[in-house]
Order: structure tokens, then sequence, then C-alpha cells
């Protein structure tokens, strides 16, 4: 099998291999038709001359069928009608006309066989001494030219269409590869636009009032930290597709990032609140990407449709995976047409076999829900307690060696310390302030 993988890797070299195989194949089945055909001649150095000839025109039937065609059909014609036995000659027409229908076109391999059939059945009418009947003729010749005619079509075909579908393949993954693309620079540029959008409208409103108040320096800072985390997470997201532009050194989008999100997008207009609820838990990179795009894109619609004072973003892990809620108080309604924000939130939870839900709250306001599927490993189960052991204290927390269980409260932004489980929300502060 791996020599037959290196022979199809050179045509050439495959040709003439097939080319000395069919040769020694045609020389060997034709020597014992001298026996069966006692009326016919016996095989001499112009026989062996010719099955050699039809041979050595297989070695050029991928460059030049036609040629290969017409040469072992003058080879078979010579040898039948010079008085030679029939017999396995007739494969060297059957090879060349499958070749020059497997490598051109229909309109070249159909008239060239015609040609030769039309040919034969007039040669054998007008010199063999005993002619078959002419519709006999007309079946054996249609046969061993047409046969190989339609299965060499039926291989062209397959294979033009097996190339076809890897250029449709290509074609598809780049389309989708340029919608990626275009997703990322939507989310990113259309959130950070509103964000800077929001606290610019905030800098003028306090500047209308209050010439030279403090509001205005964190507006304006505001406005040059998101514009810069805009381009570095560009940058990013171009490296990614491109390869050729060095990403900064800023963690990719994902989950970590959504306290730096929720930070940036909390304003006096907006109250923004993150809590996050289960076992958190390293997830995929398409989900941790997915999760993050759609809070991002769900919080941008908040900024600019919305109206809301304010607004909740719920991260749950579950042991299925991980739930995202997006919850404002604003005016609610059925979506406005023409944005592609949902459409695109929804792809990207489609892709990841999950499930997407927004729609107005029946007291007012809006919310997204999206369910991405990443099911948490499970943990070997303990193995079993010692016998000496069994009326031992099983809580842990009688250990004294041992550490106390983490509080299972989910953490809220803005929350005072209230022991272990204020951690999480320190570290969730320091990374959006870090980002």
């Amino acid at each position: 099998m791996h020599l037959l993988h290196r022979l199809t890797a050179r045509p050439r070299l495959y040709d003439a291999v097939l080319a000395l195989v069919v040769g020694a194949a045609v020389v060997a089945g034709s020597l014992p038709t001298q026996g069966e055909q006692p009326e016919r001649l016996h095989l001499d150095v112009t026989a062996f001359a010719l099955l050699a000839a039809g041979a050595l025109a297989l070695a050029v039937r991928r460059r030049w069928p036609v040629l290969t065609c017409l040469v072992t059909f003058a080879v078979v014609v010579v040898f039948i009608h010079a008085g030679y036995p029939y017999g396995p000659v007739f494969a060297y027409v059957m090879f060349a006309v499958y070749a020059l229908a497997a490598w051109r076109p229909a309109r070249h391999a159909v008239p060239v066989t015609a040609l030769m059939i039309a040919c034969y059945l007039g040669l054998s009418a007008w010199v063999e001494r005993e002619p078959d009947g002419l519709f006999f003729n007309l079946v054996t010749t249609s046969f061993w030219l047409a046969t190989p005619l339609v299965t060499g079509i039926a291989v062209r075909l397959r294979r033009e269409g097996l190339e076809q579908t890897l250029v449709e393949e290509r074609r598809r993954h780049a389309y989708e590869e340029r919608l990626r693309m275009a997703q990322e620079v939507h989310d990113v540029v259309g959130h950070s636009l509103a964000v800077i959008s929001m606290n610019a409208g905030a800098a003028l409103h306090v500047l209308s009032r209050r010439p030279g108040a403090p509001q205005v320096e964190e507006s304006l800072r505001a406005i040059r930290q998101t514009s810069t985390a805009a381009l570095d997470e560009l940058r990013v997201a171009l490296s990614t597709f491109t390869g050729a532009v060095a990403a900064p050194d800023r963690p990719a989008a994902g989950l970590s990032l959504l306290p730096g999100l929720v930070a940036a997008t909390r304003s006096e207009r907006l109250a923004v609140e993150l809590t996050v609820t289960g076992t958190a838990r390293p997830v995929p990179p398409a989900a941790d990407l997915a999760a993050f795009r759609i809070a991002q894109e769900a919080l941008t619609n908040v900024l600019r449709h919305a109206g809301a004072r304010r607004a909740a973003v719920v991260l749950a892990y579950t042991p299925d995976g991980v739930e995202l809620t997006v919850t404002d108080d604003g005016r609610g309604g059925a979506p406005q047409p023409g944005g592609s924000g949902l459409d695109s939130m929804r792809e990207r939870a489609r892709a990841l076999s999950g499930t997407l839900t927004a729609g107005p709250l029946p007291g007012g306001g809006f919310q997204v829900h999206a369910a991405l599927p990443c099911p948490a490993r499970r943990d070997p189960e303990p193995a079993p307690r010692p016998a000496h052991l069994a009326g031992s204290d099983p809580n842990p927390t009688s250990d004294p060696g041992r550490r106390p269980a983490p509080d299972p409260r989910p953490v809220r932004q803005g929350e005072p310390d209230r022991g272990p489980a204020a951690e999480p929300a320190r570290s969730a502060e320091a990374a959006g302030a870090a980002a």
C-alpha cells in the first residue's frame, strides 16, 4: 500500500509501471490462446513486437491520451486482422479509452471512441472472410470500447466533484474566519465606543453645569483607559487571525476579564453589579471567549438602547457548564429591527451547542440569558474509610490540622470583607483594576 501511494504521487513513474504490468499480463494471457484457436496464426516476432508497441503506448496515456488511443487501436486492428488469435490484446485499447475519458473532457473522449467503434465495425465486415453478424460485432465492439469510456467519465466526474467539494470547503472556512473576525471587531469596538460615548456625554453634561468639576477628570480618564484597552484587545484579535501583529502583554479575552468589563461599564448614570455563583473553574477557551463576548455585547446594548439605571450580570458555574444572565431595569420592549447584536450572541451560543434567550421582562427591563455546555470533570470517588476510623468524626473541620471549608455564598462586587468568601471579590476587583 505504501508503494502504491508513492507511485501515485509520481504520475509518470506510475504510468510506466502500469504499462509494464499490463504488457506482461497481455503477453502471458495471449500464449494459451494459440492452442485454443488453432485456425489462427501462432505468435511470432511480429506479434510480440505489436504487443510491446501497445504496452509502450500506455506509458504516455496520461500525457497524450488521444495518441495512446490511436496507437493501441492500430495495434489491435493489425494484430487481429493479421490472423493472430483473439485474446487479451483488447485490454490495451480499454486502458487507453479509460485514460482518455478520465483525463480529458467528454467532448474529446466520446467522438474518439465513436470513431474507433465505426472503424472497427467497417474493418470487421470488410476484412474477415467469415464475418459474424453486424449486430454481434456492434455489441462486442461497443462493450470493449464503451465500457471503459463510461467508467472513465464516471471517475473523472467523481474526481472533479471531490475537488469542487474541497474548494467549497476552503471557501466556507475562509468565510467563517472572516465572519468570526467581523464579530470580534464588532464586539470590541462596539462596546468600547459605547462606554466612550457615555463618559464623554457625562463629561459634557458636568462641564455645562460645573466647570472644573472632578467628575470631568474621572470621565476623561475612563475614556482613555477604555480606548487603550480596546486597541490592545483589537490587536490581540487581529493577531490570532493573521499572526502578523504582535499581541500586547494582555490576557486574552475571557471570563477572567469580566470584572474589569463590569467596572469599565459602571458610571454615575449606570450601576452595574457582578454576581458569581458556583465553584469557579477553568472552562474551554471557546466557551470562555463566547461567554465574555456575550456579556460584552449585552452590556453594550444596555448602554446604547436600554436607558437603564441599574444592570446586573450573573455568572453561574453549573455541573453542566456556565450560564450568563444580564438584566437591566430600562425601558424593555421588543428588540429594535436592523441590529445584529442579538444574532451574533445567538450564533456564538449555537456554535457551542448552547442556547441563548433574550427578551423583555414582565415588570420592565430586558434580560439576556445564555447557557454554554462545558461539563466539569468528575473527581474520582473517595476510597472507603478504614474500619478503625469508621466511628470517627466525618466533619473535616474537627481536625485542627485541616483548613475550613470555603464559604459557598455567591461573590458580589462591592460587598464588604466577610471572611474567606471576600477573597474572590477582592481578587475580582484587582483583576478589574488591572484591566
